[in-house]
């Protein structure tokens, strides 16, 4: 170890390159010797094989540092740098030998077979020295060496880097051995490391920094892994689901997971945002996509593994030694993740620099994480209501952006309060729940394009932590992660495409994009993802349906108006009205449409109470971004009340079913029935509910349906309207069976004790049906502002709704929220009166004293029909609910393990196979250069 060491240090401080062939041997021979320290057949193998492969690159370092000793006269690197700016022939290949023996060293795809068995077979503290240490010392003598070979080497170090970056980690998508699955990505993250090397003139002056966060998140976290690999001892990623057992374990392999992906707070996330923007500043757009194609692998490796260790059951007997000597390493460098974090921060541009009073909030949760879960959520809540009040000032003059502060920071109050019907210490919640939030308030207070984009991903982060805490959501979130992963990365894109020629990242530097056309439906596409437009859906239903019964309204009421967010801020920047007739509009009109009747279908036909709320947000939300696509005054003002409609009836109504399933341990419809008189609460609950959302008058669905024709016959959009119209009228088939199903008909014997939801969760219910009443009776509180702000800006200023008091009128007619709930509230009183009034002698009999079609029925289950309720309609229109998205991704991800797994077995373990790859690299390489 100490040669080791020794050796390293030697490459790293060294100037004289023959000093730097006789360390790397010296730490070579060290290295071998460590990697037989495990004294077995497969370590010896690889010792092996690794001692060959190294003979043979020192063999032709050695021969090119004697050739330039010869040709240039010096060995000090300096020197050579300095006196030979045009080289020889004989040159030229006494510096490509030396340069390709350096390259090498960091085991370049695809000839690295024998350094993913060395991985694979060694001690994983030797990894982590390996992945941490010598592939450090390496990367650093290339970065001394590669000014010997001018600009064509700094672009042929681009592009061995982005090949092993990109193909490293696509062949780790179908590994399953986590320290070979360790191995491809430190190889990985070497290949990008090297690319930004050859990147040097183009990053400028953010060089250093850009290197600095990206080797730092690779250098802390992959030691951090290789050591938790060696306390839990097992060859398989799903075998860590034995970190359960020890939550600070599995909190520190999360720390590295995301640091490795590029999440903030992390120091890679703020190095891969500069790489990107600069390289877009000089058009070189086709690396910026293999780098984030190449991360999408990484996190589609990263977060299975994630998800296996959070989920799993672990094997019966399992356990973990907790040797502190191991432990404190793995503690230490998870710290110092957090002050580089800080560090790096501060470092960067000044612009970049964000409000981090939410993240430390998110910390400070960690930290008193044991406490009981009634004071965590007491704080939780009180931070919230604090930090509205703190922002309010800033935003009280945008009404458009205090309507989605009030729906992020209210709602997510609102919401909080069912989670004092949780008892002990609930870990984990907490942080990343308050974690989502920061995320979402970010982007309404965003002031530039990397303060949106640090908030989006900070959402992301949190509401991914949430969702999987489900019994059953292991595959729901990670299909969940991967969408916002790929989403996420098409925002990254659109933003790069659009940077080129600015010097500004600001928001309104999207209105004078350089590829508007690109940039702006990347950014959609982007965007879409979190709205689970139809083609994006597929993560949404089990998410939401499997999520803990008060994180579904949090994911569903709330977290999906980030991305309607997100649309409203790229509408604006096309130029509001004046990009009315833009193609992309005119797609994604199409698209609301079709998202809303394929929603409402898919809601109609399910059996689970949650996942048809699920269904039914993917309609709701076609209507919204529809509506949003008109780019006219009345459409996005009819925009704007299906986002505030359906935050409060789609939280109503998971927060009362959440309640009922609380109660009756069972998401499924056809198992409960009769529950009316057993929660009486919960029932009026999801009867306002599905009334709003019906659009039935007088509750304010009804405004957004007399918006939605008024925004039609303005826009002239017919076909699609009437298809959005249908999707409708189909909403009150799945309305009927939701309330129907549960509450109504017979009640079922093992439920006829059963209580009312708790309090906890009834109080946030009563004050969102307070709020629907409000928002039907008065909606010009809210729509007036909202539509004075459309017509005074630049945006909408065309044909407005206009007011008179309580009355809303366009050219096409009027509507009054205020009258319409007095003469319905009048009809209802007086319906309700006749109605007591004639059934004072009405005789009560007993739940059989019931006969039909000949027979008396004996049970419950006979007389409450609800599974399949909707057989006729499906043997109709079931034909439009096929999976064809399903089974499209599905078959993606098939074809991606499939390509995978045939291209690995060029690893054959064979060590004269390895050499022939090492050999045909350095020949393939020499003819490309010819």
């Amino acid at each position: 170890f100490l040669v080791l060491i020794m050796g390293l240090n030697v490459v790293i401080m060294t100037r004289d390159i023959f000093n730097l062939f006789v360390f790397l041997e010296i730490s070579s021979i060290a290295l071998i010797g460590m990697i037989f320290f495990k004294r077995d057949l497969n370590s010896f193998s690889a010792g092996f094989k690794y001692l060959i492969a190294v003979t043979v690159i020192s063999s032709f370092l050695l021969i090119g540092i004697g050739f330039i000793y010869y040709l240039g006269g010096t060995l000090n690197i300096d020197d050579f740098i300095a006196n030979n700016n045009g080289l020889t022939r004989g040159l030229s290949t006494a510096v490509f030998l030396v340069l390709i023996a350096v390259l090498l060293e960091l085991k370049p795809f695809p000839a690295n077979g024998w350094a993913l068995d060395v991985y694979q077979a060694a001690h994983p503290g030797i990894n982590a020295i390996i992945s941490a240490g010598t592939a450090t010392a390496a990367l650093f003598a290339v970065y001394k060496l590669l000014p010997f070979g001018g600009d064509l080497w700094l672009n042929i170090a681009v592009i061995i880097g982005l090949i092993t970056f990109l193909g490293s980690n696509f062949l780790g998508i179908s590994q399953k051995n986590a320290n070979r699955l360790l191995g491809y990505s430190s190889i990985g993250q070497i290949g990008l490391l090297l690319a930004v090397m050859g990147f040097s003139k183009h990053l400028g002056e953010h060089f250093q920094m850009v290197f600095f966060a990206l080797f730092i998140s690779h250098f802390l976290a992959k030691a951090g892994l290789f050591w938790l690999s060696g306390l839990i001892a097992k060859d398989e990623i799903k075998d860590w689901a034995v970190l359960r057992k020890k939550p600070h374990l599995l909190f520190l392999f999360g720390l590295f997971v995301f640091t490795l992906i590029g999440f903030p707070p992390f120091p890679s996330f703020y190095g891969k945002w500069q790489l990107v923007m600069d390289l877009a500043s000089n058009y070189n757009y086709w690396w910026i996509g293999l780098i984030l194609l190449g991360s999408i692998f990484e996190g589609v490796y990263l977060f299975r593994w994630l998800g296996y260790a959070m989920k799993l059951e672990p094997e019966e007997g399992s356990s973990i030694k907790l040797d502190w000597e191991k432990i404190i390493p793995i503690a230490v460098f998870g710290l110092l993740i957090f002050l580089a974090s800080y560090f790096t921060n501060e470092i960067f541009p000044s612009n970049f620099n964000i409000n981090l009073i939410p993240v430390y909030f998110v910390l400070f949760l960690f930290v008193i994480d044991f406490l009981p879960a009634y004071i965590k959520n007491t704080i939780a809540i009180a931070g919230m209501g604090f930090y509205a009040y703190y922002i309010y000032p800033d935003i009280e003059q945008d009404t458009l952006r205090l309507v989605f502060a009030g729906i992020f920071l209210l709602g997510g109050i609102l919401t909080m309060f069912a989670g004092y019907s949780v008892k002990g210490r609930r870990p984990g919640f907490f942080p990343f729940a308050i974690m989502m939030y920061a995320g979402l308030i970010g982007l309404v207070e965003a002031e530039n394009l990397f303060q949106f984009f640090f908030a989006w991903e900070l959402m992301t982060l949190g509401s991914y932590i949430l969702i999987i805490r489900g019994k059953k959501s292991i595959l729901h979130a990670y299909n969940y992660m991967l969408f916002s992963l790929g989403g996420a990365y098409m925002i990254f894109m659109g933003i790069a495409l659009a940077y080129n020629g600015h010097t500004s990242i600001s928001l309104e530097m999207l209105q004078t994009a350089s590829f508007p056309g690109w940039a702006y439906t990347l950014l959609a596409l982007g965007f879409l993802t979190k709205t689970a437009a139809l083609g994006f859906h597929i993560w949404l239903p089990g998410a939401h349906a499997e999520a803990e019964s008060d994180v579904s309204p949090m994911v569903s009421g709330i977290l999906l108006k980030g991305g309607v967010f997100g649309l409203l801020v790229l509408f604006m920047a096309m130029g509001g009205e004046q990009a009315g007739e833009h193609p992309l509009l005119y797609a994604l009109g199409w698209l609301g449409a079709i998202t809303a009747l394929g929603g409402n279908l898919m809601a109609v036909f399910q059996e689970d109470a949650k996942r048809l709320l699920a269904y039914s947000s993917v309609g709701n939300l076609g209507y919204i971004l529809f509506a949003f696509a008109f780019m006219t005054n009345i459409g996005w003002l009819t925009g704007l009340t299906y986002s505030i409609n359906h935050f409060l009836f789609k939280t109503l109504l998971f927060l009362a079913i959440g309640g009922v399933v609380w109660r009756v341990k069972t998401h499924n419809m056809y198992e409960m029935g009769g529950l009316i008189k057993r929660m009486p609460w919960s029932f009026i609950a999801v009867l306002i509910g599905i009334i709003t959302l019906a659009g039935i008058p007088p509750l304010s669905g009804y405004a957004g349906k007399w918006l939605f024709y008024n925004a039609v016959i303005t826009k002239g959009w017919y076909f699609q309207g009437a298809i959005v119209f249908f999707a409708g009228t189909i909403a009150f088939l799945y309305c009927f069976k939701l309330i129907y199903s549960i509450f109504l008909g017979q009640p079922k014997d093992k439920f006829r004790k059963v209580k009312e939801a708790p309090i906890w969760y009834l109080i946030p219910q009563f004050i969102l049906m307070i709020g629907i009443m409000v928002f039907s009776a008065r909606p010009d509180l809210i729509l007036k502002p909202i539509g004075d702000l459309l017509s005074q800006s630049a945006y909408f200023p065309t044909d407005p709704l206009s007011w008179e008091n309580v009355t809303a009128s366009t050219n096409l007619g009027y509507w009054s929220g205020y009258k319409i709930m007095l003469v319905i509230g009048g009809m209802f009183v007086v319906l309700l009166a006749w109605l007591m009034i004639m059934s004072r002698k009405a005789k009560n009999v007993k739940q059989f004293n019931i006969v039909y079609a000949g027979e008396r029925p004996f049970t419950p289950e006979t007389t409450h029909y609800s599974h399949n309720m909707f057989a006729p309609f499906n043997k109709a229109l079931g034909f439009l609910t096929t999976p064809v998205v399903t089974d499209f991704w599905n078959g993606v991800n098939d074809t991606s393990h499939a390509f995978a797994d045939s291209f690995r077995k060029i690893y054959t373990g064979n060590g004269q196979t390895y050499i022939a790859h090492i050999l045909a690299y350095i020949v393939i390489v020499y003819l490309i250069l010819l």
